[in-house]
């Protein structure tokens, strides 16, 4: 049965626009177009497809033309007629999405290791390679999927009179691209999300490591300060001739640093239950109370 379905040259379709065509047909990796020449039509459709180190895209090209639709064979540079005309260009595009929407599921698994990673706060050192990569490709997607989404209702919308019975299943298909389309937006904002959270997370590491740097030379500074003006060679220094100094001055050490350890924790624990909870001095809910009480005093006053 296939032996006997036709197959055209780009010579026996149109001689006048053999460059042209010729220009569409070649490349692998021709963008989704869709060309009306008034006999025929040029329906280029573009797919995603995973090599070993990238995303890639490849294309199909069909030819419509008095009710027939034909592929393009690279191999053999002819159109050959598809069986079932529309039904057949229709099996190829669900396919084509159906791998697509493989392509996307795999992309948000992706994604979703990541989002754990940060949520259990294991950030892996190369996130920003991994997240630079993935945001790229996504990007590339979602320039694809709306190219993809104009070219298809423009042809749709040429050729809804030739659909047929078929006419309700090429619609499912542009909705189809559609609803891709908008997964694609939630991926990009998940993205977003991520990056964000991975800044907090950065950020908030830096402050500790600042705080803990501060904390430290907070501690060491005034001992250095301390253990300097002790050890000047001066005549009257204290404690010089007291013959406990040594202890003392050991004890103003342990002084100091028991200051600097807890003396921000207990300045930090008095404002939290004296001021905020004993005397309520930082009540977000008394005083919210207390405006609702006033408010409704004057409604009733009223």
């Amino acid at each position: 049965m296939d032996s006997e379905l036709a197959t055209y040259s780009i010579d026996e379709v149109s001689h006048r626009y053999r460059d042209e065509l010729q220009s569409l047909v070649s490349p692998e990796d021709q963008p989704t177009t869709y060309e009306d020449y008034g006999e025929f039509q040029l329906f280029v459709f573009r797919r995603l497809k995973m090599e070993d180190e990238a995303l890639g895209t490849t294309c199909q090209v069909f030819l419509l033309r008095e009710g027939e639709v034909c592929g393009y064979d690279r191999n053999s540079g002819l159109f050959r007629q598809l069986p079932g005309s529309y039904e057949a260009l229709g099996d190829s595009i669900e396919a084509y999405h159906s791998q697509n929407q493989r392509i996307l599921t795999a992309y948000s698994a992706e994604i979703e290791r990541l989002e754990e990673s940060l949520f259990n706060r294991r950030i892996p050192a190369y996130f920003m390679d991994l997240w630079f990569d993935i945001k790229k490709d996504v990007a590339r997607i979602e320039n694809y999927y709306y190219r993809n989404s104009l070219v298809f209702k423009e042809f749709a919308r040429r050729h809804r009179s030739r659909f047929g019975e078929f006419a309700d299943w090429f619609k499912d298909l542009e909705e189809d691209i559609i609803f891709q389309q908008g997964s694609l937006t939630n991926l990009k904002s998940k993205l977003d999300s991520l990056h964000h959270y991975h800044d907090s997370i950065k950020s908030e590491r830096l402050n500790r490591t600042i705080f803990t740097l501060t904390l430290i030379s907070g501690i060491f500074l005034p001992l250095n300060l301390i253990v300097g003006f002790f050890g000047m060679n001066t005549p009257g220094l204290f404690f010089a001739d007291d013959p406990q100094g040594t202890y003392l001055v050991i004890g103003l050490l342990i002084s100091t640093v028991f200051i600097s350890l807890f003396g921000l924790p207990i300045i930090k624990l008095i404002d939290r239950w004296v001021l905020r909870f004993l005397v309520g001095r930082y009540n977000v809910y008394r005083n919210i109370l207390k405006r609702l009480k006033q408010a409704n005093t004057k409604l009733k006053e009223e």
